[in-house]
């Protein structure tokens, strides 16, 4: 194995329990693992890279991946969502909307992009709206030899569900059930995680996908709460995101909200990734409800995983930095949208937090940066990624300030965060391995330019599936008119 030494204008290290930055910095790796960052490395090494006027820095955690051709820029200026597809018709008979290949091809290209934006490791999601019914086994095998092949950090896992949301024909809302199927699910799932370990190296690794809290029966959440703790393996669950499913949960749970149903059946647990978490309290909040949730999630050690972009498109965002941070929340980033630009995300961040709560000290660039990388580390319960120092896993991520639209750099990562995007990672290393150089995907070898092409052939079939799918079945047309009146030759 060489040892390998790379010089930058910056490096971010971790330092006396944070980051640190190194200016003309050094940072040595040899294999899969970092053996030093500062300055004046004495070691003997056989190779240097000057990557000149960038930063060097840990490679961003995404626990909100999309993995998927996106569904959701559909609805950002087509709305209402029910009416528009983001829940199916109650006469639809559900189908696969995509085939295998077509679903194969959705990661492949997902994870592509995920790691052209300096995102080193993922926990995918994908859309089931779509589906016949939740995702498989057999498809999350052929994922993980995609996620091999191109060198991401994964953890994988079906994501699976005892219910889903429908619109009747009066437009009232509803779900509908089948818990034998959730917990068919859930035994496949289990199984997965445990065929994995070790099956990838240490790349791969399992991780437990119950799809929504609104979808999932309380025998469902019980059975996979003993399974999150005898597997010990990240579990991830969609809550307090909106106001379908405060609905769903108070109705269908005497009253409760989704953190209560989830600390009832025990499922608020260390182990726990809970994205979103914009609406605390249930249908009915107090402030004194919301407190109490607060203090849960932070007597549990769950940890929220916060998706700017995608909250702020949708009018919501949690209910403040400094409030999750008080009661102990571990707080980490996921992208959950096209496009998955980790960069764009801490950005954003940071200013719906400012508005938020109305005070411009409530989050800076590197409180986001810290969510997108040590947050995120520790949700999973590891520090061996998301920093840069002796022992660590050598994912890195190369950021360009050699690009003009960078401005001028006064501190690094706020410069980074605020003017930069996804665009300026110029290289991306995973585990030792060069997978993106100069915006090409080195390792797997893929055209970039024939995924974006396919990627928008597959999404042109995909938008006509909408029609069968939508309340009262419109036209495509009604449903997604375009901003202006088109014409065509």
């Amino acid at each position: 194995m060489k040892t390998i030494k790379m010089t930058a204008r910056y490096v971010i290290g971790f330092k006396d329990g944070g980051h640190h930055i190194y200016e003309q910095g050094e940072l040595v790796y040899r294999g899969d693992t970092v053996l030093f960052v500062g300055h004046g490395y004495q070691g003997r090494v056989d190779e240097t890279q000057d990557m000149g006027n960038a930063l060097l820095g840990p490679g961003f955690i995404d626990l909100d991946a999309v993995a998927d051709l996106d569904s959701t820029v559909l609805a950002f200026d087509h709305q209402p969502g029910w009416q528009k597809g983001r829940l199916p018709a109650s006469d639809w008979q559900r189908r696969e909307t995509y085939s295998d290949a077509e679903l194969d091809f959705n990661k492949r290209y997902a994870f592509s992009q995920l790691l052209l934006n300096g995102i080193t490791t993922i926990a995918p999601i994908t859309s089931i709206l779509y589906r016949e019914w939740a995702e498989t086994a057999d498809e999350f095998r052929r994922a993980a030899d995609i996620a091999e092949s191109l060198g991401v950090r994964a953890y994988l896992g079906p994501a699976y569900m005892s219910g889903y949301g429908v619109v009747n024909p009066d437009g009232s809302l509803d779900m509908r059930f089948d818990e034998q199927r959730g917990l068919q699910g859930l035994e496949q799932a289990v199984r997965y995680v445990e065929e994995l370990q070790g099956r990838h190296g240490d790349t791969i690794r399992g991780m437990l996908a119950p799809d929504r809290i609104e979808g999932c029966t309380p025998e469902l959440l019980r059975q996979t709460a003993l399974a999150m703790r005898g597997l010990d393996c990240p579990t991830r669950l969609h809550s307090c995101q909106g106001e379908f499913e405060l609905e769903m949960v108070h109705r269908l749970h005497g009253g409760r909200s989704s953190i209560e149903l989830m600390a009832e059946h025990e499922l608020l647990d260390r182990r726990l990734l809970l994205p979103h978490l914009q609406l605390l309290g249930g249908k009915e909040p107090t402030p004194e409800k919301i407190d109490r949730e607060l203090a849960l999630l932070g007597q549990s050690g769950a940890s929220a995983v916060i998706c700017p972009i995608v909250s702020g498109r949708h009018a919501k965002y949690f209910s403040g930095v400094r409030r999750f941070r008080e009661a102990g929340i571990n707080i980490s980033l996921g992208t959950d949208t096209y496009p998955p630009d980790m960069i764009q995300n801490m950005h954003i961040g940071a200013i719906l937090s400012r508005v938020q709560s109305g005070d411009i000290t409530e989050a800076s660039a590197a409180d986001y940066y810290n969510m997108a990388t040590l947050g995120g580390a520790r949700a999973l319960g590891r520090e061996d990624i998301g920093r840069l120092c002796p022992g660590a896993k050598a994912d890195i991520m190369v950021f360009d300030f050699d690009r003009i639209h960078s401005g001028q750099c006064f501190d690094p990562v706020t410069t980074m965060v605020i003017n930069g995007n996804g665009r300026d990672i110029k290289g991306v290393i995973v585990n030792g391995d060069k997978v993106v150089w100069d915006g090409q995907l080195v390792k797997s070898g893929l055209d970039v330019q024939a995924l974006h092409h396919q990627a928008q052939r597959q999404f042109e079939k995909f938008m006509t599936s909408y029609p069968e799918r939508c309340h009262r079945h419109p036209p495509l047309a009604e449903i997604f008119p375009p901003s202006f009146p088109l014409s065509r030759p």
